[in-house]
Order: structure tokens, then sequence, then C-alpha cells
């Protein structure tokens, strides 16, 4: 195993300053607008939406840098970002970058030296949308932004939530068709639920809306779901990722989280399932109307949201090409459904140990949960593996048609859950205790390949901090970080570390790959630490790691 690892630290504070002081001198100079054309099938060396595509496959075609030469790898250029929360992922087209900072602004930089050609101050989220001539943000303040793509000046904004409410966003839209798909974010103590949206991408205008919570208009089997909790009292059950989209079969597909207060005991709901919580949905895009959907995680009591970036592949399952979806959540089940019909194909589950589930049918995906853990009664404590920081939270996963794996990465942690009085914590819980695994040995962080057709896992990777998002190329690579501060890339085939970059801060972007003018470059988002990684931390006290150094770094071959 061939490892490298290099300093960049002396580099930080004058990078830092220099992208402080740097002043838009420039705007973007022949811009071609972004059609559905373009959107479905983006050059190579774009990374043209939310994990590249509208697959959000987080899939790279290239391959100038590969197996045998990434350890070449050397900085090409970084940016110093805002001070925050650091989730964030750029998109590339045509030579230009557009970053979205955690706080402040959002840029258009050179993509081959990070010249920044202009600005916008804004509070965008984790990620951008790029349609036609206009860039697209969801802010921290409930707003859907359109900017022009050249200049950065705002076209158009459209308040869609109340931050007094704790209904905003944390991700971006994506696009296609003449629409703007966003989902909100809707925190606890919020008193309404959370909905996905459909925008008209010149105008801004809401054409429809789609809640999480079974209502008016839905079937009295799915009201039922929520027992006696009425309509009024179902909320929160965030749209908090970004979803995907297929303009070929006109489905959006978004996954859900789940309902506050967490316990049942709570929230008044006996045993139902609270659709649609938690699960999979495939929305028509002109009317919002659920065409299907899947239900992962029924009679959640702890907070096991299922937020992810829905992947869309073609493959090949039992002799038959099937479209599929595949979908990974806190539990740490990797699903795989017909993405046209919802129809249940896999699952697998990728951490050491969970007790949510009693079991899963391997012919129907038929879940049954494990009553021993569910809670009765206020003043109770309760183990619950994986935990409240996951299974899978934020971070992404990826697929790669050439080795036909995807790539996960999952947090082996357990979390004690309190049940506690609502006068005490709104959500009806503490989670503060953090529990290593059963089968861990220790080990936080993992990353697993599966087979995309039979739900094999073909080759795992364990350590002791937990992981961040996954990126996979052509040059039969996976790139992946982790909340300490390793960025390193695997071969793809064996999970073999073939380079290991120590870098400023916990890697909590999410990583990218273009190519301008020939040349293949590898990005990461890095530094500024969330509640989540710090909480996490906790498991691996030993490891310590700066935070508040938000860069963008930039890689590309050396000599």
């Amino acid at each position: 195993m061939f490892l490298m690892r290099f300093s960049i630290s002396l580099f930080i504070a004058a990078l830092v300053a220099a992208a402080a002081l740097h002043p838009a001198s420039a705007q973007v100079t022949d811009f071609v607008p972004v059609t559905d054309a373009v959107l479905q099938n983006p050059d190579p060396g774009d990374w043209l939406t939310w994990r590249r595509d509208q697959n959000a496959s987080g899939y790279s075609p290239l391959d100038q840098v590969n197996r045998q030469n990434v350890q070449k790898l050397r900085l090409a250029w970084a940016w110093g970002m805002s001070r925050g929360v650091q989730e964030q992922e750029p998109i590339v087209y045509r030579g230009v970058m557009y970053l979205p900072h955690s706080t402040g602004v959002v840029q258009a930089l050179d993509a081959r030296t990070g010249a920044l050609l202009w600005e916008h101050s804004r509070s965008p989220t984790r990620n951008l949308a790029i349609y036609r001539d206009k860039i697209y943000l969801t802010t921290t303040d409930a707003y859907l932004v359109a900017l022009d793509a050249k200049t950065g000046n705002m076209v158009w904004e459209t308040k869609t939530g109340d931050p007094d409410k704790r209904v905003d966003y944390s991700s971006g839209p994506i696009a296609g068709d003449g629409k703007i798909f966003a989902g909100q974010t809707c925190g606890v103590g919020t008193p309404l639920p959370c909905f996905v949206g459909a925008h008209d991408a010149e105008t801004g205008k809401l054409l429809w809306k789609r809640e999480s919570v079974a209502g008016p208009g839905d079937s009295a089997e799915h009201n039922a779901s929520w027992g006696a909790t009425p309509y009024e009292k179902r909320r929160k059950a965030s749209f908090w990722l970004t979803g995907s989209y297929d303009p070929a079969l006109k489905l959006v597909y978004w996954s859900t989280a789940s309902a506050y207060p967490y316990p049942e005991v709570h929230k008044g709901s006996g045993s139902g399932s609270l659709l649609y919580t938690n699960s999979i949905l495939a929305l028509d895009p002109d009317t919002g109307e659920i065409k299907w959907f899947f239900q992962m995680q029924p009679r959640d009591n702890f907070d096991m949201d299922h937020q992810d970036n829905p992947i869309l592949a073609d493959v090949e399952i039992n002799g038959a090409r099937r479209k599929v979806v595949y979908v990974l959540g806190k539990p740490g089940i990797l699903w795989a459904f017909d993405r046209e019909n919802g129809t249940y194909l896999w699952h697998r589950q990728l951490v050491a140990y969970q007790n949510l589930y009693k079991n899963i049918d391997p012919q129907t995906g038929a879940i049954t949960m494990n009553e021993e853990i569910i809670p009765t009664e206020v003043g109770t404590e309760q183990l619950v593996c994986p935990g409240m920081r996951g299974g899978k939270l934020y971070q992404t996963n990826a697929y790669n048609p050439r080795t036909n794996a995807i790539y996960s990465p999952v947090s082996n942690a357990c979390t004690i859950f309190e049940i506690v009085p609502l006068e005490q914590e709104a959500s009806g819980v503490v989670y503060d205790q953090l529990r290593h695994m059963e089968g861990s040995g220790g080990n936080v962080g993992r990353l697993s390949a599966v087979s995309a057709s039979t739900g094999e896992i073909l080759w795992t990777y364990d350590q002791r901090a937990a992981m961040g998002s996954v990126l996979t190329t052509a040059g039969g690579l996976v790139f992946a970080g982790d909340l300490h501060r390793y960025f390193r890339a695997f071969d793809a085939e064996t999970g073999e570390v073939l380079l290991e970059i120590p870098l400023s801060g916990p890697i909590t972007g999410y990583p990218i790959s273009y190519a301008v003018d020939g040349k293949q470059y590898v990005a990461i988002a890095v530094g500024g630490s969330t509640s989540g990684t710090r909480h996490m931390a906790r498991l691996y006290p030993e490891l310590k790691a700066p935070a508040e150094s938000n860069l963008l770094m930039v890689f590309a071959l050396g000599e």
C-alpha cells in the first residue's frame, strides 16, 4: 500500500487573507445557457448539479487521475471561506466554479486558479443549482433566490418559509423541465409540517407543494397511520437534504425525516407508522402527486432521519435491467427500489450492529420494528443503535457504473436516549450520551463498497474517526475525507488506501472533480466543524483537529 502524507498548514493564513481581500474584478464571459439537454448529459469536465448529475451519483467520468498516479496529487490552489458550519458543495460549468459559503456570500471563481469573478452577499445553504442563465440558491432565512450567472446580480427571490417558526432551508435546489425543486427544513418546536415545492424557473412562482405528512387530500388509511394525532399536530418531518430527478420517467425523488416530538408517548400516535416520515417519495414534477413511496422507518421514536442523495442508476438485477433508486438513512440500511414503481429489490445493513428492526423481510422489504426498545413512559432510558448521529446523517454516498458499486459512509455509533418531559426538551428526548457500537472495535468510521446489483458487500474500510461524503471516478478511485482531518483516495475495486493527506480541519464538505483545459481537479471544502461533528468526536477524543479554518482546497496532478 502506497501512502503519501504532506502538511499544508503553512499556506492557510496567507490563503485566507488573500481570499478576504480579493475584490470582484470581472464577470463570467461567453456564458452558454444550461439547457435541459445539458443537464441530462453534462460535459465530463463539469460538475453541474448536486452530486454532479440529475442522478445524484457522485460519479465523475474523468480518468486523468487514476490508481497509478493518484499519489502525485498536489495542492493546485485554495480559497478562504467564511466562518461557520462547513458542508458546502460547489458546482463547475465551463471553467467557472460557483461556490456557496456557509454564511455571507455566493462566489463565481475561475476554476483553474480561484480568481474571483463575482460575488453576491447572501446566506446560502449546502449547494447550488445552475439552469438556463441563472444560479439558484436557497437561504438560511427561507428564500429561494435566482442570480444572473454572468454577474451575480439578483433576478428574483421568493420567500417560502418563516425562520421564526423554524421553517427554512438547509440544502439547495435542483432544476429541470422549467422548474426549480427545493425541500424545506423544519426544526424542533415548529408548529408546521415541512414541504418540498416546485417553482417556475423564470419567475420563482410556487407551482405546487407536497407536505411530508399525510393530511387533507390523502387517503383515510394514510391519515390513520398517525393514530390519534390530528393533522394540526403533525409537525416537522423535513426534506433537509437535496433530491434527484429522472427527466425520462418524469419523477422527482426526495427522502423525508422524522416528526416531533420524537417518542410516540408524546405524539399520541400509538403504534402508527406516521406516513410519510422517513420515506422515499417519487413525485410527479408537474403536480407534486405521490406516484409511489416506501417507508424505511415506520413508527420512529428516535429521530432516525432518512435524508440522502437518492441515487438513480440502471443496473442488472436477477438477470433483468432495472431502473433503480438507492437510499441510505440513519439506521445504516442501504435500500434498493425499482424507481418506476417502488418495488422493493434488496436491502443491506452496513453498520456493525443495529437494534431498531426486529426483521426486514428479504423478499418484500416488510419491516417489523423492535418493540423492546420503543419507550412506553417518560423518565426511562434506551440504548439505540445506530443512534442520533447515524448510521448516515448528512454524508452522501456515490455510485460508480464501471465497478457497479455503491460507496457508502456510515458511523458505528449508538446513543442513549433519555425520554424526558416536553417542558424540559421540546423533542421529548435528550441524546447527549454516545456509545461505541457492538462489533465496531472502537472504530466509528466505515466506508463500504456494495454491489449495486445484489447488495453484496464487496469491501469495507474501518477507522477510528467518522467518515464524510464520497466521490468516485472513472479513474478507478473513491475519495473520502474523515471528520478528523484526513482526505484519502481508495482503490475502487479493492478498498486499498492509495493516498492519505492530512488537511487543515474536519472534512465535512462534499468532494467533487472537474476538468478545465484538459486538466483534472479534485476539490473539497474543509474546516468549520458542525454540532454533529463535534458530538461524534467525543467517541475518539484523542484525535484533535482545529476548526474555524474554512478552506476550499483544490488538487491536481503534479510532477
